[in-house]
């Protein structure tokens, strides 16, 4: 009865965990954001801002102009003599920056010769600094090149007389276009003028503007060093991305946390099942329902803990020979002659612990007691009792795989206490993984919280020997390797 209650219980769980769990938080609120992830994940074409450029910097749209023309002096007085008559050559150099598309300086010389109110030729020179304003500037934040550039300027100066040494202050005015005839090489045209006291010529009243000077030039326009502007980008667009990636990052962080804890605690059932169908004997019965289970690529190695069965049969029957086949016939075991079968006290489940290396008798071998045969076999040199139980540790840490192995150390201590026997306990690490002096290291640490583990449970420091492996390769899979072997031996 017992057992068909088991096998509905299992049967049952076994059908709700492959029916899948839904996703459901109680008590929580949250929004569903439904986006694709690979647009995501995927960089934003960049948009830019209407009308707005990066300034420039220290080595960037630095021109130099090279013109020349004609000029005309329009001085107090005027003097007898027309526009026309007035004129005479004149040529400018100028070196300057445009630090926006709008706004740039210039420093601008113009010299040679102007006629004076007495029609004389003069000779002059003058150097001035002028703020300049592009028109058409604002064209740069839309387009990568602009053709057309028609640029106001206002600035002032010194003007010097070379015949009379006058030099008095000026101001200069006009306006300057360009046509860029490639990035860097542009025609331009320039009407200007210039404003500066009477007395310049030598003719007039001091500290009293009145003399001017016209001048037509045309030239080239030469830029320097980094040449165009950067447009502003919206950084909007990519601000929303964020939000949205920050959104789906805490969305997936919480849904894995949750199924974390559910298949945790699905595996913990799980495990709870197969145990209770395996003591149950029936577990075969029920395999098909865990194969995806026992397919998993990271199972560790189980014991059957043969050994240790048998030794629990042994010390029960004094009477018992004490010899044993290591590797026994699925067939029941051979009782010696003139011993009951019932003082064995052979379990009843006998044949749940795979038919070999359990308990095995030979007839023709006599002994008087299994303390005896014990002592003989201490003379032969086999000084451990029964078979090892492995400890599997997590990579490069001492962390049990699984924390229920503890309960094997419940058990091994009981007996020792019980039998007064001493424990080996034999630390190992993966070869495959981690230097020699790491290996070491871990196999020494692992072998020292088995035993913490074991003197938390009774066990005396002195009946507990410790060794280290270091990286071992005798085991497959590699991970395997990661253990502690504990075995219970005879005190000295």
């Amino acid at each position: 009865m017992t057992k068909i209650l088991f096998s509905l219980l299992a049967v049952i769980y076994t059908v709700q965990l492959h029916a899948g769990v839904q996703y459901n938080i109680a008590d929580t609120s949250s929004i569903d954001y439904s986006c694709n992830c690979m647009e995501l994940v995927q960089l934003a074409e960049p948009v830019y801002l209407d009308g707005v450029v990066i300034p420039a910097t220290h080595n960037g749209n630095w021109f130099v102009t090279l013109s020349g023309g004609a000029n005309a002096f329009l001085g107090t007085p005027l003097g007898c003599e027309d526009l026309f008559g007035r004129t005479r050559p004149t040529f400018s150099v100028a070196v300057g920056k445009w630090f926006t598309p709008a706004v740039g300086a210039r420093i601008d010389y113009n010299g040679v010769q102007f006629k004076d109110a007495v029609l004389s030729n003069q000779r002059f020179h003058y150097i001035h600094a002028d703020i300049m304003w592009n028109v058409f500037g604002r064209r740069y934040a839309r387009q990568d090149m602009v053709r057309w550039t028609l640029a106001p300027y206002a600035g002032v100066g010194l003007i010097h007389h070379a015949s009379n040494g006058h030099n008095p202050f000026a101001v200069s005015y006009g306006i300057q276009g360009q046509y860029k005839i490639s990035r860097r090489i542009s025609f331009l045209l320039e009407l200007g003028g210039t404003t500066t006291f009477q007395d310049f010529d030598g003719v007039g009243k001091p500290n009293r503007p009145g003399d001017n000077m016209l001048s037509l030039t045309a030239g080239i326009s030469f830029s320097v060093g980094r040449t165009g502007w950067k447009r502003a980008v919206d950084a909007t667009p990519c601000l929303y991305q964020n939000e949205q990636l920050v959104r789906m990052t805490n969305k997936l962080i919480e849904s894995n946390r949750y199924y974390a804890t559910a298949h945790k605690r699905d595996r913990k059932a799980l495990a709870e099942l197969k145990k209770i169908l395996e003591i149950e004997g029936i577990l075969e019965d029920y395999s098909h329902l865990f194969v995806a289970d026992s397919t998993k690529a990271n199972d560790y190695p189980k014991n059957n803990y043969s050994g240790l069965n048998s030794l629990m049969a042994r010390l029960k029957n004094k009477k018992w020979n004490g010899q044993f086949v290591s590797e026994m016939q699925d067939s029941e075991p051979t009782v010696p002659s003139g011993i009951p079968v019932d003082s064995l006290n052979i379990p009843k489940n006998y044949s749940s612990f795979n038919g070999r290396d359990t308990l095995g008798y030979r007839s023709s071998v006599k002994g008087d007691t299994i303390t005896d045969n014990y002592l003989s076999m201490l003379k032969t040199g086999k000084l451990y009792v029964g078979a090892p139980v492995y400890f599997f540790f997590e990579l490069g840490s001492t962390n049990l795989t699984d924390k229920s192995q503890l309960i094997n150390l419940d058990e091994l201590a009981r007996i020792a206490l019980k039998y007064k026997l001493c424990v080996s306990v034999v630390g190992a690490a993966d070869s495959a993984t981690g230097s020699d002096s790491i290996n070491n290291s871990l196999g020494i640490k692992r072998a020292e919280y088995i035993a913490d583990e074991l003197k938390s449970r009774g066990i005396a420091d002195e009946c507990i020997l410790k060794d280290n492996k270091g990286g071992i390769a005798q085991f497959s899979p590699e991970k395997a390797n990661r253990h502690t072997k504990v075995l219970l031996m005879l005190k000295e």
